[in-house]
């Protein structure tokens, strides 16, 4: 690859997609770019995931170059611009882990573990409902209208409001302990 023709032949070859081009290309410009990456990202592993990348960018979407200088041009762009959208990414990332680290502070973390106790409970009490009444619970949590409710229990709408209005009242009775606990700590 000494002289400007064989260069623009071999330039020519692998625009049209020849694998063997791409291999002597990947053998004598891999690390050469692989280190230009490097000067961006400073991780070797991701430096070497970005000129992959952009290797096989170039092999997936032929684009047509009429000198090796023209190409490495391109190659060079392509790579400092993945470089910098990486940064970026990384950037932001961070951003995100810095935010959230900071809305985690003692209100958070005392309005997890309250919805999580207040969950607990609720699903306890609903556990310890009269079977019949439990099930329809459970199906009206999953979303189900009274009407599917009904059709799936094989039972008629006015028993499934029964049952639920019966359930009403046993969960307020458990459960009137918790309310009176989530009216104080809200």
């Amino acid at each position: 690859m000494t002289d400007t023709g064989n260069h623009n032949i071999w330039v020519k070859q692998l625009i049209e997609g020849d694998e063997a081009a791409y291999k002597i290309f990947f053998k004598e410009y891999y690390q050469i770019f692989a280190h230009f990456a490097f000067k961006y990202v400073k991780d070797i592993d991701v430096a070497e995931d970005i000129v992959h990348d952009v290797i096989l960018d170039l092999y997936s979407n032929k684009r047509d170059f009429t000198s090796l200088n023209k190409l490495k041009s391109f190659l060079y762009l392509s790579i400092k611009n993945r470089c910098f959208n990486y940064i970026e990414h990384e950037n932001a990332k961070q951003n995100y882990l810095q935010a959230s680290t900071l809305q985690q502070d003692e209100d958070y973390f005392l309005d997890a573990i309250i919805e999580e106790e207040v969950y607990f409970l609720m699903h306890k009490a609903i556990n310890e409902l009269p079977d019949q009444i439990q099930t329809i619970y459970e199906l009206s949590l999953k979303g189900k209208s009274n009407e599917e409710i009904a059709r799936v229990l094989n039972l008629s709408l006015d028993s499934v409001k029964s049952y639920k209005k019966r359930g009403k009242q046993i969960l307020k009775e458990k459960l009137k302990g918790l309310i009176c606990f989530l009216s104080v700590t809200l």
